[in-house]
């Protein structure tokens, strides 16, 4: 079961070949409840288009691209037990930030 949800979080890392920064430098996470949900707000710098993929508890929750900067509120269920998102995205030339957010009820 764990493997079943590792799997798709490990591809999603894995398939980036380009140069990996600082996710301060190009993106930020905020997980935080409303009630019996989670919001998920991740802001992406810079000015060209960004493919972001949201993964929540190894399962993909939402995947889009825009043109940075933007911000974007994924609404999502709040598993019981602490919940852990993982953003990523790819920028222009491959370049890839990732960012982990975990929330305890």
């Amino acid at each position: 079961m764990l493997r079943r949800r590792l799997l798709p979080l490990l591809l999603l890392l894995a398939a980036g070949c380009g140069s990996v920064r600082a996710a301060a430098d190009c993106l930020t996470l905020d997980v935080r409840p409303e009630g019996k949900r989670l919001a998920a707000t991740v802001r992406v710098g810079g000015r060209e288009d960004w493919r972001v993929v949201i993964v929540h508890e190894g399962h993909v929750a939402w995947r889009g691209t825009a043109h940075g900067p933007f911000t974007y509120t994924h609404r999502m269920k709040d598993y019981s037990g602490p919940d852990r998102v993982t953003v990523r995205a790819t920028g222009p030339g491959g370049e890839v930030c990732t960012k982990t957010d975990q929330v305890s009820d």
